[in-house]
């Protein structure tokens, strides 16, 4: 199964690498909109940590941080952070990358966990 994902995205002329990097700064974005959005100083943080990732997509990294914060959002909104983070973890295979998402996913987690207790 895994063969046959690679194979694909070669086919479509996506980089397997660049689509780790791509679902990795997802997840890095949904763990600051866990809470309903994101500010200035947490957007910038993440976009300084996202300049280090070495984008090679050929949408640019502004591009894809805003359409990215928008399906964060959605996500939330539809009750689907479950799903969201599923889907991004099964697109991570490089071990420093997994850990490094699994780290961010444990912060969501924490957050959501923290935030349903507020409401309750």
């Amino acid at each position: 199964m895994k063969f046959e994902q690679l194979l694909s995205h070669l086919d479509s002329g996506v980089c397997v690498e660049q689509l780790q990097k791509e679902s990795l700064l997802d997840i890095a974005l949904m763990s600051q909109c866990v809470c309903g959005e994101i500010t200035p100083s947490e957007l910038s943080h993440v976009l300084q940590w996202a300049n280090s990732l070495h984008w090679s997509a050929s949408v640019s990294l502004n591009e894809y941080v805003d359409n990215s914060i928008s399906k964060c959002l959605l996500a939330l909104r539809g009750d689907r952070l479950e799903s969201f983070i599923e889907y991004r973890m099964q697109q991570i295979e490089d071990a420093p990358l997994k850990e490094t998402a699994q780290f961010l996913v444990n912060k969501i987690q924490a957050a959501k966990l923290e935030s349903n207790e507020a409401n309750a």
